[in-house]
């Protein structure tokens, strides 16, 4: 698809945005993806490939590159290969973990959604392992896998092929106990970031308390990505930077990004090389990042 000329300057201060961009960044549309129902999370693979969720359908679908056709599996149930509401992806390039909300489990896929195994341990008599109505899960460098546990409203950790090492987020102080996890991510340091809808976490490997960021910057969030020198945060109405200190650097607003098809309100949010990837309940608008010489 040709890229559509639709820009918005994001005015960010140097050195504290995304890609470190400069203050003559842009984001320009470029291309849209998909036609979904109810849209709710994505996730993008070293490939470049998106991963997207439609939980109204139950399904997750996946789209390869540049390419508008998309390839899907599940639909509503409890088999293999269908869900009961995907809420959340991780991804290593190899394998695509789905949280599988109402059937209380991970299930695996190859990064084609091939199906590979399904992990759950609602019934375990490991009482500590237990995790229920999964909300998201999240992969460390050396494949931990980190479950936000909507059960427990906690984080359980996974190590060496799924045994249980520890949980954090139930039982410590206010400022970091979990009260209405949305999602999960872990940075290119290990680091684990849990989104609430007034407040992001950060905690380390072994799941210490670390800062919250944007504390009463913004209410409702939805979704969030890690980008070079910050975050994003998305509510369905404006996009909220913050810089690698915690500090917003910028909010822009839904209204103030022009775009060929309407944008609806915005659900999640996602970053790849110079590209934004903004999710709406209905379709994917992906954004270049490109610098204005004039």
């Amino acid at each position: 698809m040709a890229a559509f000329p639709s820009i918005v300057a994001l005015l960010l201060t140097a050195g504290t945005s995304l890609c470190e961009a400069s203050p003559d960044t842009l984001l320009v549309e470029v291309q849209t993806l998909g036609t979904f129902q109810r849209a709710s999370r994505l996730t993008t693979n070293p490939q470049g490939w998106v991963y997207v969720s439609d939980v109204e359908r139950n399904l997750v679908l996946l789209f390869k590159g540049d390419e508008t056709r998309s390839v899907s599996v599940g639909g509503y149930g409890w088999t293999s290969t269908t869900f009961d509401n995907p809420t959340g992806f991780a991804t290593d390039g190899l394998n695509l973990y789905v949280s599988d909300y109402g059937n209380h489990r991970l299930q695996r896929f190859d990064g084609n959604l091939n199906f590979i195994s399904s992990f759950a341990t609602r019934d375990t008599s490991v009482v500590e392992a237990r995790f229920g109505y999964p909300l998201g899960v999240a992969l460390s460098r050396l494949g931990d896998l980190f479950v936000l546990d909507g059960d427990n409203l906690r984080v359980v950790k996974f190590v060496d092929n799924a045994r249980f090492e520890r949980s954090f987020g139930d039982i410590d102080d206010q400022r970091s106990r979990l009260r209405q996890p949305q999602k999960i991510l872990v940075g290119p340091d290990d680091h684990v970031y849990v989104l609430e809808p007034d407040r992001l976490l950060e905690f380390d490997y072994f799941g210490h308390y670390l800062r919250t960021i944007g504390d009463r910057n913004f209410k409702e969030a939805l979704g969030f990505c890690l980008v070079p020198g910050g975050v994003v945060v998305v509510t369905h109405a404006a996009l909220f930077w913050f810089n690698d200190r915690g500090d917003l650097a910028r909010m822009i607003r839904s209204t103030d990004l022009q775009t060929r098809t309407p944008l609806g309100p915005m659900e999640d949010v996602a970053s790849t090389a110079d590209r934004l990837l903004i999710l709406t309940s209905t379709r994917l608008h992906i954004f270049q990042l490109s610098v204005d010489n004039h």
